[in-house]
C-alpha cells in the first residue's frame, strides 16, 4: 500500500541524548512506518528512531521497526503526561503494557519488560562477553578488557558490531544492541551499536535505555545482588539503570534520566 501525499507532523525529544522522533498519528502499516521513519531520518541526520504517538487516545507507542526501546518509551510518557509528575501505563508496540511516568526530579522513567521465554536471560558467550535477552531485544555486554581493540578505531566499530550479531546467530532477531564497555573517570560508559532488523537500520546510538539495562541485568547476576547504577552514555548524560533481584531471578529493572525537548512540531510531505 502507498502513502498519497501526506504531511506527516511530528515532534522530536531527546532522552540522554538519544534523539527521537514521534509521529503525531498511528495505524500506519509496517511498510508506510518505515517509508516515514526513512523520510524523518533523511531530513534530520540527528534523528535515531522513530515512534508513533497520539494525543487525546491510550496511552500508546508505536515503533518504526517494532522493537523495544527504552528510551523512546520514557520520552513517550513524558509525552503523554506533558513532562508533569505522574505515572501511567504505556501500551507499546501493541502487546507491552509497560508503568511509566516522571519523577519528582523531572525525570523520565518506565520499566523495562523483562524476557519471559524459555532460553536463558543472561548467559556468558566467552568470557568478558554476555548475552542478555529482554523483550523485543538482545543486548550483548562486551567488558571494559575486551571491548579496547574495538574502541581503537571508532570508524569500524559498527562493522565489528555487524560480525558480532552474526558471530551469535542473532540476525532473527527483533533488535540487536552491541554494548563495548569502558571506564570514564571511575563511570562505566556504554558505546551502543544498534541494529533492527525490520527497517535494517545500524546506528552507533547517543544514548540506549536497553543496553544500559544490559549492563545491569549482567552486574546484577555476577554480584548476585540488586543494583543501581549511573551508566554515561556517548552524549556525555547519564541513565540510571535500577535492577531487583528475587532470589535467582531478576524480578525488576527500571530506567531514569532526563528528558530535552523544544516542543517545535515539524512537518514532512510523504508521497
Amino acid at each position: 500500500m502507498r502513502l498519497k501525499m501526506e504531511k506527516i507532523r511530528y515532534i522530536t525529544y531527546i532522552p540522554a541524548g538519544n534523539d527521537t522522533a514521534f509521529v503525531l498519528k498511528r495505524g500506519y502499516t509496517q511498510e508506510q512506518k518505515k517509508k516515514i521513519n526513512d523520510a524523518i531520518m533523511k531530513q534530520e541526520s540527528n534523528i535515531e528512531q522513530v515512534g508513533f504517538v497520539e494525543i487525546g487516545k491510550e496511552a500508546e507507542l508505536e515503533m518504526a521497526g517494532g522493537e523495544f526501546c527504552g528510551n523512546a518509551t520514557r520520552s513517550a510518557a513524558y509525552y503523554y503526561l506533558e513532562g508533569k509528575t505522574g505515572e501511567l501505563t504505556l501500551k507499546v508496540n501493541g502487546k507491552d503494557y509497560i508503568t511509566a511516568g516522571v519523577n519528582q526530579n523531572h525525570e523520565a522513567y518506565c520499566e523495562i519488560p523483562l524476557y519471559k521465554g524459555t532460553e536463558k536471560m543472561c548467559e556468558q558467550k566467552e568470557e568478558g562477553i554476555y548475552q542478555v535477552r529482554m523483550q523485543g531485544m538482545v543486548t550483548i555486554v562486551i567488558e571494559e578488557d575486551k571491548a579496547k581493540p574495538y574502541l581503537q578505531d571508532k570508524e569500524t566499530i559498527k562493522e565489528e558490531a555487524k560480525k558480532i550479531i552474526e558471530k551469535y546467530q542473532l540476525m532473527n532477531e527483533e533488535a540487536v544492541g552491541v554494548m563495548f564497555l569502558e571506564k570514564e573517570h571511575a563511570m562505566l560508559k556504554i558505546n551502543p551499536i544498534v541494529w533492527v532488523n525490520s527497517i535494517d537500520t545500524l546506528f552507533y546510538e547517543t544514548a540506549c535505555g536497553s543496553g544500559t539495562t544490559g549492563v545491569g541485568i549482567v552486574q546484577a547476576m555476577k554480584e548476585n545482588a540488586d543494583q543501581e547504577l549511573d551508566i554515561k552514555q556517548p552524549s556525555g548524560e547519564v541513565i540510571n539503570i535500577r535492577i531487583e533481584k528475587e532470589g535467582e531471578q531478576i524480578k525488576r529493572a527500571v530506567i531514569s534520566g532526563k528528558i530535552k525537548t523544544d516542543g517545535k512540531i515539524k512537518e514532512i510531505e510523504i508521497n
